[in-house]
């Protein structure tokens, strides 16, 4: 059967020759790499699938206006643009897509819209927004050479770790300085602690896990973020490497929010067909509708943190051996046919259909 394939409308005059293009414009315009992300050519290997999406110049045929930038760089160096985008839609009622995919947190104002996000708290989810997945590479594919390396239940939980996991004193007092606010308001209302920088709550997790003796740590603690080329210290390959063989050497990877609340980590390790140790900051996944994450992840409420190393060791022995392979199996599985973007496009699109009628008959100008 035919797919049937959502038609992208994208006035040419918005399109901005210096500035990139949303990764949805990849498939029918190229692949423009960010080189300050050492791994940006391996992360959109599998990226939107063309055979759901069509591009096209017509807006009378379109199923949504598509603002053909990244909506947080378009605020920021063109916001006439999106201003003219949204005149238009209301010209011709039509919905807006907007890619907000980005660590950027706020409110994205535009009216009749989906909008794709990140970075999002369930408390605080708009009804307008779509949870997409954070783009990466497929470990699996890259380093695992077609077999899925499975673990087998130990008596001692190994959970694993690599990345940035300190601050020195000067990132430590400026970056609490910036987070002054969101500190002040969550004495008296702890659901803003999720809002702190991710860092710390690394901090915090890697500390109550390393004095445990229930669990073994594996960590090897980093005083800088190694996905951007201004703060990576070492040789990118070698990081990688020893990113990935910490996974694969892993029975559990500890997942803590980033900049963003969501965690590329989080992705990497499912590929991988590893079980993610989720530090939850009331964090929104993608397809919750459809993908029971708690067949093949902890969870671990960020009110509960100093508990985590005698959660995960509880749950560790009382699962069964076939269960915890079940698991990676299963993580592997949700990885490749939902959260991989070029699988999610399929979902997307059902997202987009099922709603694009529906905007303008909800929302009024």
């Amino acid at each position: 059967m035919k797919q049937e394939k959502i038609k992208l409308y994208v006035n040419k005059n918005t399109i901005m020759p210096k500035l990139s293009y949303t990764a949805l414009l990849f498939p029918f315009l190229g692949i423009i790499l960010n080189k300050n992300i050492p791994y940006a050519n391996k992360t959109w290997k599998y990226g939107f699938n063309h055979q759901y999406f069509k591009l096209i110049f017509s807006v009378s045929e379109a199923d949504y206006i598509l603002m053909p930038h990244e909506y947080w760089k378009l605020k920021k160096k063109y916001p006439n643009i999106i201003s003219a985008i949204i005149s238009e839609a209301k010209t011709h009622g039509k919905p807006i897509l907007v890619d907000a995919s980005y660590d950027v947190a706020g409110k994205v104002k535009v009216p009749n819209a989906r909008i794709l996000r990140i970075n999002q708290y369930r408390f605080n989810l708009p009804k307008d927004e779509i949870t997409v997945p954070v783009p990466c590479e497929d470990l699996f594919e890259s380093y695992c050479g077609g077999e899925l390396l499975l673990r087998e239940k130990k008596e001692i939980p190994i959970i694993g770790f690599v990345g940035w996991g300190k601050l020195s004193f000067k990132q430590r007092m400026r970056t609490i300085a910036r987070e002054l606010p969101v500190r002040i308001f969550s004495i008296f209302n702890k659901k803003y602690k999720t809002y702190r920088k991710g860092v710390f709550w690394r901090e915090r997790a890697i500390k109550v896990f390393n004095i445990s003796k229930k669990v073994q740590t594996n960590f090897i603690i980093r005083s800088s973020y190694s996905g951007h080329i201004n703060t990576l210290i070492g040789d990118p390959e070698k990081n990688r490497r020893e990113f990935v063989e910490n996974i694969l050497n892993s029975d559990y990877t500890l997942i803590v929010r980033g900049d963003a609340n969501a965690a590329t980590r989080f992705y990497e390790t499912l590929s991988l067909g590893r079980i993610p140790v989720f530090i939850d900051t009331a964090c929104v996944l993608p397809l919750e509708d459809k993908i029971d994450y708690k067949e093949f992840c902890v969870f671990i409420d960020y009110t509960d943190i100093d508990k985590a190393p005698d959660i995960l060791a509880d749950f560790h022995r009382n699962i069964a051996p076939e269960q915890f392979i079940a698991m990676q199996k299963k993580a592997r599985y949700i990885f490749r046919h939902y959260l991989r973007y070029d699988a999610f496009s399929k979902h997307l699109v059902e997202l987009l259909k099922k709603e694009a009628g529906d905007i303008f008959q909800k929302k009024n100008f």
